[in-house]
């Protein structure tokens, strides 16, 4: 009996003794403060310093956390920063390669200069914004640049926009060029292109309207009606094809110039066509039309003709076109031969065919 006496005192002493052991943890950061005093002996100093301790170690987590909110800002700084460093990295290597896109669009010298131009504008503010971004100092300087270039980022958008709408309208004009050309060439051989002429009219205010509307939603709108119209106007050149029978024994020119021409040779057809004064035998006449708005006179023979003013020359045969002022001109030199490209000129030109 004693000795279970004295095995539950051994028990119950050890029990004791890991109750009251507090961690490790505990005994390092809460402070040692001791138990409520019993209300029939008040203890005011035991009380004071109990407050006191319990007052500083609040204050201690407090600073803690301060310390630890102020890492993670400033971790969130630097990773913001960086982030905004490569956004505006990224924008300068696109409009880097949105300027070498350009420079090989088959597009006019004004055009090209008018995009560089706005190019250069975006890239300028993009380097105002790398600065900035470089010489913030907190999270808040760092705000305020991000709402910059967000602000940046839809200007970009809307600046590409304009781009590619550009380059469209002066494609469709080019287009637009090419089928006046063919317009030409079937009316010199002879074909009524009244309807094809309707076409053409309805396509050159399409394309005017268009560039009212470059760097707007409303854009590809205008762009699928441009392209119907097309397609018809297309459509009305495979018929009137298969009633034109042009002639090519020789060779062939085409020409367009503001300023003087003279055209001397020996020709199957010749149609001169513009705005302007036109010196011609009359006994090589076919036809001549002098309306307002339709100023036209078809040749064939041996002759020379002289004209200054806005004209297209077209003719079959072959001679020399000598020409004047600025304009372009396409060549066949023989019936097997190639046709050209588009020759631009500015000043004296002398064209020599067939």
């Amino acid at each position: 009996m004693r000795m279970r006496l004295g095995l539950l005192g051994i028990l119950l002493i050890m029990l004791v003794a890991v109750v009251s052991a507090a961690p490790q943890w505990q005994q390092n950061e809460k402070p040692q403060i001791t138990d409520k005093p019993q209300v029939r002996k008040p203890d005011f100093g035991n009380a004071d310093r109990n407050f006191q301790q319990a007052k500083d170690w609040f204050n201690k987590t407090k600073k803690n956390i301060e310390e630890v909110r102020k890492q993670a800002e400033e971790k969130r700084f630097e990773a913001w920063k960086k982030h905004l460093q490569a956004w505006v990295e990224v924008a300068k290597r696109w409009v880097e390669r949105v300027e070498m896109r350009i420079q090989n669009m088959n597009v006019g010298n004004e055009t090209k200069e008018r995009l560089m131009i706005k190019l250069q504008e975006i890239e300028d503010r993009l380097y105002e914004i790398e600065s900035k971004i470089n010489s913030s100092q907190n999270y808040t300087e760092l705000k305020g640049v991000a709402a910059e270039i967000k602000g940046m980022w839809g200007e970009l958008k809307q600046g590409m926009r304009a781009v590619a709408h550009e380059y469209a309208v002066e494609k469709y004009e080019k287009f637009l060029e090419r089928l006046i050309q063919v317009r030409d060439r079937l009316e010199a051989a002879g074909v009524n292109v009244s309807e094809l002429d309707a076409k053409i009219e309805d396509i050159e205010a399409s394309v005017e309207e268009l560039r009212n509307y470059t760097g707007t939603p409303e854009f590809a709108e205008k762009v699928r009606e441009i392209n119907q119209l097309f397609t018809e106007a297309f459509e009305v050149v495979k018929e009137l094809a298969r009633e034109a029978r042009p002639e090519y024994h020789t060779g062939f020119v085409y020409a367009y110039v503001n300023g003087s021409f003279e055209l001397s040779g020996n020709f199957t057809s010749v149609q001169i066509k513009g705005d302007g004064n036109v010196t011609i035998p009359e006994e090589v006449i076919v036809t001549k039309v002098d309306t307002p708005g339709v100023k036209m006179i078809k040749a064939k023979g041996s002759f020379t003709a002289t004209g200054e003013g806005e004209f297209r020359i077209l003719a079959h045969g072959s001679g020399e076109l000598i020409l004047n002022g600025e304009g372009y001109y396409r060549v066949k030199q023989t019936p097997t031969g190639p046709m050209t490209e588009e020759i631009e000129f500015e000043g004296d030109e002398t064209v020599t065919f067939g």
